[in-house]
């Protein structure tokens, strides 16, 4: 059973009383359980996120301020902006800087210093998505964290590099550029690393259409090579569907499906109906359609970068290291360290029946 955005077996099974299909698979896997979403549960989500950052940062910034104020050492000359003057990211300006850096996995994982697979590539920009479902850009900017999320795919896809080799192949980077953020990234994901993926789905379907073809005596060459030309277009279009919010509505086999569609829209037809899954056909023209705008619709960059631009004003101080009120924290943090260890010491001191 392919089921509809947010639901699942058993909604679709209720109603619907003349079917019954088992669970698949896929429903029993922690993306099913905890990354899939209806259209508007996932728009509540992200609403409720960047506005509860927005009230976080602005009470950081004023905090930020006090501490600028106080700070000694401090040589003047910044302009600071009020905080009821800055005007914080919208949920629209968050999803246009992750899709950027979302092209940026791509271009990553396709340079000639790296060639990494299509699985690494595709799993990666899947971490950053659920990245910034738990986390907004205003504390944490994706510049770094799309970094790190394409470290750890190169591990969870055992496509192992040492943090050595990565690092250097990539301009302005360090190791602890990279590695500084992984727990954050892996703590995001709930340690859920395993992505199901629609490429995956999408290639199933080709070699099954392949060998239905060579089986039935109809696989002249030149239909094999039509078909072999329709995966090349079904592979660009699973690519643009990364770029959206597919993964947290459909299951892997519906967009591969869709993308199959939408370049053989007769031959998918007939192999859905010989494999006699009819309610596939019901979600096709939605999903197809999202696939096929962001093919056409490339990123806006001149947007992004007036984002990114505003996006300096209107970080965290909190997680930046080079803001006053990080460096306080920090400074408490040290001092309560120490404070722990030297009464840890005193308490052993006393304790000790050799002194």
């Amino acid at each position: 059973m392919n089921l509809k955005p947010g639901q699942t077996s058993q909604t679709a099974s209720s109603a619907s009383t003349n079917q019954t299909s088992p669970i698949q698979l896929f429903e029993l896997s922690t993306q099913f359980r905890h990354w899939r979403f209806s259209e508007s549960g996932l728009e509540k989500a992200r609403k409720d996120l960047n506005e509860g950052a927005v009230g976080r940062v602005r009470a950081k910034l004023e905090e930020e301020k006090r501490a600028e104020s106080n700070d000694t050492n401090k040589t003047g000359g910044e302009v600071q902006m009020s905080t009821s003057a800055i005007e914080y990211l919208t949920v629209s300006d968050e999803l246009s800087l992750v899709t950027f850096y979302l092209t940026k996995i791509s271009q990553l994982c396709r340079a000639s210093f790296f060639r990494l697979p299509e699985t690494v590539e595709a799993t990666a920009m899947s971490y950053l998505k659920r990245f910034y479902l738990r986390n907004t850009c205003m504390d944490y900017h994706p510049k770094n964290i799309m970094l790190t999320c394409l470290f750890l795919a190169t591990k969870t896809e055992n496509t192992s590099i040492s943090i050595d080799s990565f690092a250097s192949r990539i301009p302005k980077t360090s190791n602890d550029d990279v590695l500084s953020l992984e727990f954050l990234v892996a703590q995001s994901l709930r340690f859920e690393f395993k992505v199901h993926h629609a490429h995956l789905a999408a290639r199933g379907i080709y070699l099954d259409r392949q060998q239905t073809s060579l089986n039935t005596g109809t696989g002249q060459q030149c239909d094999i090579e039509l078909l072999n030309e329709h995966w090349e277009g079904v592979r660009e279009l699973l690519k643009a569907s990364r770029l959206t919010d597919a993964e947290f509505l459909w299951t892997p086999s519906q967009i591969a499906t869709a993308a199959w569609w939408i370049r053989d829209p007769e031959g998918i037809t007939e192999w859905i109906r010989s494999k006699a899954q009819q309610l596939l056909m019901s979600y096709l023209p939605a999903l197809a359609e999202l696939i096929q705008r962001a093919q056409a619709t490339p990123v806006d960059k001149e947007r992004v970068t007036a984002v990114d631009r505003r996006l300096r004003f209107c970080r965290n101080p909190e997680k930046d290291p080079n803001s006053a009120l990080y460096k306080i924290k920090q400074q408490q943090a040290q001092q309560e360290e120490l404070a722990k260890q030297q009464e840890k010491n005193l308490r052993e001191k006393v304790e000790d029946p050799f002194i």
